[in-house]
């Protein structure tokens, strides 16, 4: 794919340069910016659970997540992913399959003992949701070897809940970084089970994926720059606020930006996992996710 920048003064193009990154270095920016980003990445609000975790028999992916159902997201990153990598992160999924709270505490980046309130403060709810059968699996690569692209189709086919990021990165003549996501498959909702759990099927859910983002708000007059929003944290009796930039980041009150509503919680507190749509109101009031809402059913109801 090729990337350029359309000149105002004249009808020409400006290329981007395709970011010669080694393997090395390549992976370790994406797994940077996936980490950071899972949001913006995804498409879904993530609990962060570590990164190059080991797992309790062998095997270290390179991120684990939760969503709000208890379902483990092992997401892998490499420059180019063949059918090793693939295999690799079956095997993991395995592990994800027969994984339970306990396991996944010991391995949470803030440590066993943050866990279980950090976990509980995310999902909502007085007890602890348990670890769902049906784990995700995310690769991130800038390439498929051609092998693998047949495989992932074939287990996407069976219906796998597999998800494929093509992450390229460019950067222009003054060093600026582009990053260029193509995402295939989604993280699918919560829906009921005879059991009385949430599980996941495939699409995007009603809640916690994200069809309109921020910057959308501020086009369409539901939001404005400088706007700022406040977020009342019932577990510490905290209140934060951060105000709207031009470009739908965040900005702190000590001048650092978020590019989320999540990523902003998160910062706010210092630590944990928000849904950024469900804690942040406007100056109106209301919730950002219903401000969300008004602005998908004006659409929907345009076409």
């Amino acid at each position: 794919m090729a990337l350029f920048r359309i000149e105002r003064e004249s009808p020409g193009l400006v290329p981007f340069a395709q970011y010669a990154a080694g393997d090395g270095l390549y992976e370790r920016e994406v797994e940077d910016l996936l980490w950071d980003n899972l949001e913006e990445m995804l498409g879904r609000t993530l609990f962060r659970v570590a990164r190059q975790a080991h797992l309790p028999h062998g095997g270290i992916p390179d991120i684990l997540a939760l969503d709000e159902a208890g379902r483990i997201v092992v997401i892998e990153v490499k420059r180019d992913v063949d059918r090793q990598l693939l295999s690799q992160a079956l095997e993991y999924a395995g592990w994800a399959r027969e994984s339970n709270l306990q396991e996944v505490a010991t391995l949470y980046v803030n440590g066993a003992q943050q866990f279980w309130a950090d976990w509980q403060e995310f999902t909502g709810t007085e007890q602890p949701v348990p670890i769902s059968p049906n784990p995700h699996i995310v690769l991130a690569a800038a390439s498929f070897h051609r092998r693998t692209e047949a495989a992932i189709s074939f287990l996407r086919g069976a219906g796998v809940p597999l998800v494929v990021l093509s992450v390229g990165m460019y950067q222009d003549a003054d060093g600026q970084k582009f990053l260029d996501v193509d995402r295939r498959g989604d993280l699918g909702p919560p829906t009921a089970t005879s059991a009385g759990n949430a599980e996941t099927g495939d699409g995007g859910s009603a809640k916690r994926s994200f069809p309109a983002t921020l910057a959308d708000l501020l086009n369409a007059g539901l939001l404005r720059e400088g706007e700022t929003l406040a977020w009342h944290r019932p577990q510490s009796g905290q209140t934060f606020a951060v105000s709207v930039e031009r470009d739908g980041r965040l900005r702190l009150p000590d001048g650092r930006h978020a590019s989320s509503l999540s990523a902003a919680a998160t910062m706010s507190v210092g630590h944990g996992s928000y849904p950024g749509w469900e804690c942040w109101r406007a100056e109106s009031g209301e919730l950002l996710f219903d401000l969300r809402s008004q602005l998908i059913q004006a659409v929907y109801e345009s076409e």
